[in-house]
């Protein structure tokens, strides 16, 4: 069965997918979110809505969308990770979904979430790309095909907005570490999707990557590069460290973090050089940091 037939003429009482989104500072975004969730070609989903803007903020929009959308609207203490995990428990379906506030979901992105899952009975975790609205691939670079995931390509296989999950496996390994991530009480701001994923494969589960999988998501604004790859890099090093890639794979990424900035500065593209030398620094630091009480 192709996913635009699994469709659905009511919303049952139990849902088939959560999407649980975390939101804080956007509201113009989070109504295009919510616009692209109108539009799927299969409505069995709930939208579990975790808010860290001050109290009342969002309630306008909510009221908007709320005889179209199931939304759970709970509060959550400051950090991503955090809010994840409050809105984890409250997640009714089988299937679990976290896409950003500033995403947007194509017409039959659940359909066809719902679809890969029935067809994999193995898989615990499937992840797909981002693209931005012109069909560019966004927040990263991504695998080049179809592959399962393991320690290896992880760094390679999406972010959290192409993120999909089974509701037990992610309880089972705990879900996020909140020492990880946007908001948290530490100096690592990234990371706390790939540790989820190595949490995952940790305990034997199975993780697909689908390259035809896709969520949309703008590319990343120049400002503040240079801050941000100063704090994402240390949020892989400290990934790397707790899931024990060891020196001599710390040494390959230094490397390449190197040779990369090198041929930069070829170029004369200082803004990548720089970008490069600050995610080499950031991810010693991060590597080498004493463990968060």
């Amino acid at each position: 069965m192709r996913p635009e037939a699994a469709m659905s003429s009511a919303t049952p009482s139990v849902p088939v997918l959560s999407l649980l989104v975390c939101t804080k500072g956007r509201s113009a975004q989070l109504e295009r979110l919510f616009d692209s969730l109108l539009g799927q070609t299969r409505p069995d989903f709930e939208v579990v809505l975790v808010d860290q803007n001050e109290p009342g903020t969002l309630e306008p929009i909510v009221a908007r969308y709320r005889d179209r959308l199931a939304i759970d609207h709970v509060r959550s203490a400051p950090g991503l990770s955090r809010a994840r995990n409050v809105g984890l428990a409250r997640c009714r379906a089988d299937l679990v979904a976290f896409p950003d506030d500033d995403c947007w979901y194509p017409d039959t992105l659940v359909a066809e979430v719902v679809w890969l899952f029935a067809a994999h009975r193995e898989a615990d975790a499937v992840t797909g790309r981002t693209l931005d609205a012109t069909g560019r691939e966004s927040l990263g670079a991504f695998l080049a095909a179809d592959q399962a995931v393991d320690r290896r390509n992880v760094w390679f296989a999406g972010n959290s907005n192409g993120l999909f999950v089974r509701r037990a496996a992610a309880r089972a390994v705990g879900g996020f570490d909140e020492n990880l991530g946007v908001g948290a009480a530490t100096p690592f701001r990234s990371g706390e999707e790939t540790d989820f994923l190595l949490r995952l494969l940790g305990q034997g589960r199975g993780v697909i990557f689908r390259h035809g999988l896709a969520v949309h998501h703008d590319q990343v604004a120049e400002a503040g590069r240079h801050r941000r790859a100063a704090d994402y890099a240390r949020g892989f090093g400290r990934v790397l460290r707790l899931h024990r890639y060891g020196l001599p794979y710390l040494a390959f990424r230094l490397a390449r973090f190197t040779a990369s900035g090198g041929r930069a500065l070829l170029r004369r593209d200082t803004g990548t050089a720089r970008d490069k030398a600050l995610w080499a620094i950031g991810t010693v630091a991060g590597y080498c940091a004493t463990a968060p009480d």
